[in-house]
């Protein structure tokens, strides 16, 4: 999934706002802002929290299941996107006049490193979670499909492996995006010493040759529509499944429900399913937003891409509170130590 226009510093992309715009600059400022130092901070602090609590439930239970292991990744990748998308170094890079950092060289610079790493988080923590529910569909599918055979198909070390390559790819992309292709230059301009993020003389290049928009269109495919397809398609498979099942069973008699337990759909199909859906209806929209952002007359409204942007980010952080919501939610000892305590 592409990055989202507002998550980038306005030096890098100098677009020109059109007369025309859908919503007043001030209406869309006020709006941007409450996202930015309201909304989103307090759906991440809260994300946060829930997905580490995940992950010391999945460390409880082990990783036997390949499926813990994924549900760990998914878990990792929404506490590096909730991390990432709270980037306050941005915040002040561009409330400053004119934008930049604009205190002593060596501290700019630190805000620079910061900068980068909050981006780094959101960039790997985003697209590494687009991928994972690719991941968890077609182990579920042929948990269903092939249950006998699923485990000498998917085993731990094939899954921790495949997601290892996830984590690495992405963090090859990133060190291209962003730090081979961005720099940080020093000005003084009356007097104020000035930090500025602009384009390398590689990125220019890239752009020249057509490597960086081929690139650029790959990774949003790839982390974008593809994957939403593809777990759509699986979920309906699985939904399906789910349905033939449940109406088969509401035609046997007490005894015969009872002799056929194990021939039920777990409770952990039923979790993965429900987090896959989730992450189709709210990727799904988030996409949808983004793309309706690369439009001409959309992309040169720059409030309202702001604006856009903003409610991107709110719905990728509602995905990764669903996702622990759904997880803690399905897990009876949690709940059981809950009942205890109170």
């Amino acid at each position: 999934m592409s990055e989202n226009v507002h998550s980038n510093c306005s030096d890098c992309d100098e677009t020109e706002q059109t007369s025309g715009t859908l919503l007043s600059e001030e209406l869309a400022y006020t709006i941007h802002q409450s996202f930015q130092y309201v909304l989103l901070p307090c759906f991440s602090l809260l994300g946060i929290a829930g997905n580490v609590t995940s992950i010391v439930l999945l460390t409880r239970q082990g990783f036997r299941k390949c499926s813990n292991i994924l549900l760990l990744a998914l878990a990792v990748s929404d506490i590096l996107f909730l991390i990432g998308v709270n980037n306050f170094p941005l915040y002040v890079y561009n409330n400053s006049v004119p934008p930049g950092f604009q205190f002593s060289a060596p501290v700019n610079y630190i805000f620079y490193i910061m900068w980068l790493a909050f981006m780094c988080a959101r960039t790997i923590g985003i697209q590494t979670a687009m991928c994972i529910p690719v991941l968890i569909t077609g182990e579920r599918i042929l948990a269903i499909l092939c249950p006998l055979k699923v485990y000498f198909i998917i085993t731990r070390r094939r899954t921790v492996i495949t997601v290892s390559i996830l984590y690495a790819l992405n963090g090859v992309y990133f060190i291209y995006r962003l730090i081979l292709s961005l720099q940080l230059k020093h000005f003084i301009v009356q007097g104020i010493s000035l930090s500025r993020i602009v384009y390398t003389d590689l990125y220019r290049y890239a752009v020249e040759s057509g490597l960086y928009g081929l690139l650029e269109h790959i990774v949003n495919y790839v982390t974008g529509i593809i994957p939403i397809c593809l777990v759509t398609i699986g979920c309906v498979i699985i939904g399906t499944q789910i349905t033939v099942v449940t109406n088969k069973r509401k035609t046997l008699t007490l005894r015969q429900a009872k002799s056929t337990n194990k021939h039920l759909i777990s409770k952990t199909t039923k979790t993965l399913f429900s987090i896959c859906v989730l992450y189709i209806f709210c990727s799904g929209f988030a996409f949808a937003i983004g793309y309706l952002a690369t439009f001409t007359q959309v992309a040169q409204d720059l409030p309202l891409t702001d604006l856009l942007g903003s409610v991107e980010d709110l719905l990728l952080c509602i995905n990764c509170i669903g996702d622990f919501v759904i997880y803690v939610g399905a897990n009876n000892r949690f709940r059981k130590s809950r009942k205890f305590r109170f």
